[in-house]
């Protein structure tokens, strides 16, 4: 009965999932019988109306070819005529109309037929009859001769498609020969034009058609009952099948269940000592179970099987984990009440023998001793005392127990529990007054509280003291020990009670002496203040006598540099080859000697604790290689093997201040160098614990024992002879070592005179931040197109011949013309004589060095509008785009790397639109700054959140970024410090445009990532126009920018304040050269009395260091007058202390220059504000 049941149910599940199935197959079989005989019969049409144009293109392929080739050349070479009757008449040939109706005529039987018939028949066709299908195809490709003309009719009993194709005059000779011929109807034929209709007619096809449509028929049925019948057979083996065994393993496991429930009622009801017996499960055989419904509904009875058993063990588990609950928290009671009954016996003031007694028997009484000792120390130096006794007999017991003697001095010497079991005999006896006994288990307990052994406690019992015992014998021993401790120690306040009513004497008169001493004290605490003032007082004098001397060098090495960058000019060409070298010479003394006031305001700033330090992710190899390339050429001039490795282990990136460490390694490899004859000098890094490790060795002449501190103090070497045969100044090895120390790193020395030394600079580890994974969409690049002005010439300034000259193949593979350089002074005289239209430039040159080389070019009115690129070993992006360049590439440079050089040169001859990103959340000032930047040859794009300017630089390129600090979804330093983390970012030009009050620290923080920070207010359009503009290079490129900037300059007036008439006279003859009229005053007070006098002043360049009236003050006095409120003002300073920048900002300045003055970025601002 069960089995006619099992089959039932699973003849109704194969209905239930396989009839929606047939239906649906035989309704796709009916669908499929009616539509393709239909499809197949247009496809055949189709292919036939295909067919048919391919034969009528051919028949005309053949008239064509039958035209030109045969009847043209018979007429022309023979006698013999074109005739359509050619078969009556001798010397004639067939007309190509004939020839069509002839081969028409031989196709008959192949199932299609060719018909050429037009309204201008010759006299022996005019007879022939057309339909209406003629016609209709005449009309319709005398309207469109390229046209297809088709219809699929019923002739003679057959489906017959015809097609139609317009028969045009294709030849010349064709069109002649009609128009010539005597029995032509028309003699005024063209060609192209349509003469008549050449027709197909096609049966074979739509026959054929029929024949498929029937075979597919048949199989498509065929196949259908194929798939009726093994849809039957899968579902018997893989579905019945699994079913009926999942839902038998259920039952029985339903069966299995039927215990638990009163096992679980039992636990829950708190009886813990119910048995519970787990029920045996089903075992199911799961191999070769299907990967379908049946076989995932027997997996799941199978999962539920395991997860009962899983079951009935925790179960189990747990009840034994609830009864060793219960037991415990029987025994912590038990542990709590015995604890609260000892406190209340040692509650209260109690004498110490009394309370020792009280809390021994209290202590025998619970843990069930027999006998008992407590012994306490009273501070008598002679060990422990008995304090009392629970059962001792008179003799067999000490009165006192030294540590280290028996098990009592043993504990106490521990510290630690002593348990014995098993005492022999004789070794103690429990008396009664009817016998006695030992005992079976003996307890020592030292009573201790903290670091003081207060006591010991002995109990001895006849059976063993059980766990929980012995835990409250640890838990009570301390609290035993602080109640005795109390009692002893009050003891002992009482004795002292009666001493201390006789030191109060000896106190008062301490008293005394100690005021007088407190008053000596207070005389040195206020020398000592004074001393600091005086010292803090000189610490300041010493900072405003260096800025003082700072203002003094550079104020004379300004004029010196600017007049000696006019020589080298030469604009009147008064000056030779060797003058202009004298000139040169001096221009590099001149920096030389600025670099060495730099270090000696390094070294003071290092001194006053003024060192900022920027910390920073710096990769190590880069570091390396940059060191490498910068002292490799020092060390091949010189015969010595450099070398610079990165020991394994060291990390890829390390958190420095890579500007500082690169200064240290700078100076000691210099050093290194220097004093190495022989041999070579290497650079290791590695790391040290915590710490990474730069030891730069060499084999040089070695330091002397005896000199190895004092190198390391200012302006001091190892002896005044060495000074005077290597030179120096002895700064650099103080310098590193105050900046180790800054970085919280070390500088250490080991040397041996004569052999060499190794210099190890250590610099502690720090944490690298995580960087927000953000890739930076290349910036896309415009190409040029180049017109016809001529060939355009690239200067390459290079001092590897080899690369230079793989950098000119490259030039005229680009179809320009290349002029080479070897070094920086040749590489500016090409680019002043042969005027070249863009620069390649290297950084590390002999005599003249890149950036030098980028400097002049910018300050040369000739040549400052010219694309400049770097390609170095050195990685200076930021330095090259400050200084006006294009762009740096670091070698080695690819192919890739060279293509996108040029695009970006292209695109600077083109002119192209720079683009800015402007980043204001607020409506009205996005829109003035969107306004204030357009028609100025910029693109501004504007966003109004972080986010969104994240996503904006990452997608596309963007020249310069105007960013607001005060954004709704992230903190304007939030995006300064993203784009810090991203490396093709990082040197984004970014000008902060602000109306938040900003602290000192703030805007510490701000011109570390910063360009430039302008506070919104009256000027601010101004000073951002200006700011912006700088950055995008606002000088134009070509020969139009000369002429613009002779617009910009020529005829126009500033004011030049400086108290040094030196400066006075450069700067006169820099801006005299370029058109400007110049206004000299000496001091503030003049450059008032001036501005006053002379009208139409357009800028002031304003010293801020003069006598009389500084020029803050006079910035100040100047900006108070209304008349001169928008006057454009540059303050020029050279006392390059932190802050100035900012102080001449809110003094009144439009914008700021530091001395020596860079005579390019000095031009461009006069350019940009003047404009304005």
């Amino acid at each position: 009965m069960r089995r006619l049941t099992v089959l039932a149910r699973s003849s109704s599940l194969f209905w239930k999932l396989f009839l929606p199935i047939g239906a649906l197959l035989v309704t796709c079989g009916l669908v499929i019988s009616a539509l393709l005989p239909a499809l197949i019969s247009h496809n055949a049409e189709r292919d036939a109306v295909d067919s048919a144009q391919a034969t009528v293109r051919q028949f005309l392929l053949l008239r064509k070819y039958y035209t030109e080739n045969v009847a043209a050349r018979v007429l022309a070479q023979t006698t013999m005529q074109v005739d359509p009757d050619y078969r009556s008449k001798q010397n004639a040939i067939p007309l190509p109309a004939t020839m069509i109706h002839d081969l028409s005529a031989l196709m008959q039987g192949s199932g299609t037929a060719v018909k050429l018939y037009s309204p201008y028949p010759f006299p022996q066709r005019r007879d022939r009859a057309s339909d209406q299908f003629a016609q209709d195809a005449w009309n319709y490709l005398q309207k469109r001769p390229d046209g297809v003309f088709s219809r699929t009719e019923t002739l003679q009993g057959r489906t017959t498609v015809r097609v139609a194709l317009a028969d045009r005059m294709s030849a010349q000779a064709c069109v002649a020969c009609h128009n010539s011929h005597p029995q032509s109807p028309k003699t005024d034929w063209k060609l192209g034009d349509v003469r008549g209709v050449l027709e197909v007619d096609s049966t074979r096809e739509a026959a054929s058609a029929t024949r498929i449509a029937s075979w597919v028929l048949m199989t498509v049925g065929s196949v259908l009952v194929l798939v009726a019948v093994a849809l039957r057979v899968f579902y018997q083996r893989n579905v019945a099948r699994p079913l009926h065994r999942a839902l038998d393993a259920a039952r029985a496991l339903a069966e299995s269940r039927a215990g638990h429930v009163e096992a679980v009622q039992a636990v829950a009801g708190g009886n813990l000592e119910h048995d519970f017996a787990p029920a045996p499960l089903p075992q199911l055989d799961l191999a070769g179970v299907a990967h379908d419904e049946a076989g995932d509904l027997l997996l799941s009875v199978a999962g539920l099987a395991e997860s009962q058993r899983r079951f009935d063990a925790s179960f189990a588990r747990m009840t034994q984990a609830l009864r060793a609950s219960d037991v415990s928290e029987r025994e912590r009671d038990w542990l709590k009440s015995s604890q609260n009954e000892l406190n209340t016996v040692m509650r209260g003031e109690q004498e110490l023998p009394g309370l020792g007694q009280r809390v021994l028997d209290f202590m025998a009484g619970l843990m069930g001793a027999r006998v008992g000792a407590l012994y306490v120390d009273e501070g008598q130096g002679a060990g422990m005392c008995l304090l009392a006794g629970f059962g001792l007999t008179r003799d067999r017991h000490p009165a006192r127990v030294v540590p280290g003697e028996g098990l009592a001095g043993q504990a106490i010497r521990d510290g630690r529990r002593v348990l014995a079991g098993d005492v022999p005999s004789g070794y103690l006896e429990v008396a009664s007054a009817l016998g006695s006994a030992p005992p079976s288990c003996l307890l020592v307990m030292p009573l201790q509280h903290g670091s003081n052994m207060v006591g010991v406690m002995e109990l001895a019992a006849f059976r063993t003291f059980s766990a929980n015992e012995l835990a409250f014998v640890d838990l009570s021993a301390e609290a035993i020990a602080i109640g005795l401790e109390v009692n002893i120690t009050r003891q002992r306040t009482r004795a002292l009670l009666a001493e201390t009513a006789q030191q109060a004497e000896e106190l008062r008169v301490q008293q005394e002496e100690l005021q007088q001493s407190n008053a000596e004290l207070e005389e040195r605490a206020d020398l000592l203040e004074r001393q600091r003032e005086e010292i803090a007082r000189v610490s300041a004098y010493k900072s405003e006598f260096m800025a003082n001397m700072s203002h003094e060098l550079r104020t004379p090495l300004n004029s010196m540099l600017i007049l000696s960058a006019l020589l080298k000019e030469n604009k009147s060409g008064n000056l030779n080859e060797r003058q202009l070298d004298y000139a040169g010479t001096i221009h590099h003394s001149g920096r030389d000697l600025l670099n060495l006031i730099n270090d000696i305001l390094d070294l003071a700033k290092m001194e006053a604790g003024k060192v900022e330090l920027h910390i920073e992710p710096v990769q190590l190899a880069g570091l390396c290689e940059d060191l490498l390339a910068q002292f490799g050429p020092q060390a091949e001039q010189k015969g010595l093997a450099l070398a610079i490795e990165r020991l394994p282990g060291t990390p890829a990136v390390v958190q420095m201040d890579g500007q500082r460490v690169q200064q240290v390694l700078r100076n000691l490899l210099a050093n290194a160098l220097k004093f190495t004859h022989q041999g070579g000098v290497a650079l290791r890094v590695s790391v040290a614990g915590d710490q990474l490790s730069f030891a730069v060795s060499d084999t040089g002449i070695g330091v002397p024992a005896d000199k190895q501190v004092t190198i390391f103090e200012a302006f001091r070497q190892a002896d005044g002879s060495i000074s005077r045969h290597y030179g120096g100044t002895g700064l650099g090895l103080s310098i590193s070592l105050q900046l180790a120390r800054t970085m919280g790193g070390a500088l250490h020395l080991y040397s041996v005179e004569g052999e060499g030394s190794t210099f190890t600079f250590m610099l502690p580890l720090q944490p690298l931040q995580p960087k927000p994974a953000a890739d930076a969409a290349a910036p896309a690049t415009l190409h040029a197109v180049r017109g016809a002005e001529g060939e355009r010439r690239i200067l390459i300034v290079e001092d590897d011949p080899f690369f230079a000259s793989l950098l000119a193949d490259f030039v005229r593979g680009r179809g320009y013309t290349p002029l080479v350089a070897a070094d920086g002074e040749q590489g500016l005289r090409l680019a002043q004589q042969e005027a070249p239209h863009a620069v390649l430039l290297d950084v590390m040159m002999a005599r003249m060095d890149g950036w030098e080389v980028m400097r002049s070019l910018r300050a040369d009115p000739r040549t400052s509008h010219l694309p400049v690129h770097f390609i170095s070993c050195l990685d200076e992006l930021q330095r090259a785009r400050e200084l006006g360049a294009l762009g740096l590439v670091t070698k080695p440079v690819s192919p890739e790397q060279l293509a996108q050089v040029f695009d970006s040169i292209e695109q600077a001859w083109a002119g192209a639109i720079k683009r800015v990103l402007v980043v204001e959340d607020e409506e009205r000032q996005l829109s003035s700054m969107a306004a204030l930047l357009a028609g100025r040859k910029v693109d501004a794009v504007c966003c109004r959140s972080g986010s969104e300017a994240l996503g904006l630089l990452s997608q596309s390129h963007f020249d310069c970024m105007v960013l607001d600090l005060g954004l709704p979804d992230m903190s304007g330093y939030q995006v300064l410090q993203a784009l810090q983390a991203d490396a093709a970012l990082r040197h984004l030009p970014v000008v902060v445009h602000s109306g938040q009050d900003l602290s000192r620290e703030q805007l510490r923080v701000l011109n570390r990532y910063a360009r430039s920070v302008i506070i919104k207010g009256a000027h601010s359009p101004e000073r951002l126009l200006s700011e912006v503009q700088l950055f995008l290079h606002s000088v134009e490129q070509g020969g139009q920018a000369l002429k613009q900037e002779a617009q910009a300059l020529a005829g126009s007036k500033v004011l030049v304040v400086d108290d040094d008439m030196r400066n006075l006279f450069s700067l006169a003859s820099l801006l005299g050269e370029r058109g400007v009229q110049v206004v000299e005053a000496e001091n503030g007070l003049e450059a008032l009395d001036k501005l006053a006098a002379e009208s139409g002043i357009n800028a002031v360049l304003m010293d801020i260091m003069m006598p009389q009236m500084d020029g803050y003050e006079a910035m100040r006095r100047i900006r108070a007058d209304a008349r001169f409120r928008d006057l454009p003002i540059i303050a020029m300073t050279a006392k390059a202390m932190p802050g100035d920048h900012q102080n001449c900002l809110e003094a009144g300045a439009s914008d700021y220059l530091a001395k020596p003055i860079d005579t390019a970025q000095l031009l461009s601002l006069l350019r940009v504000w003047i404009r304005r």
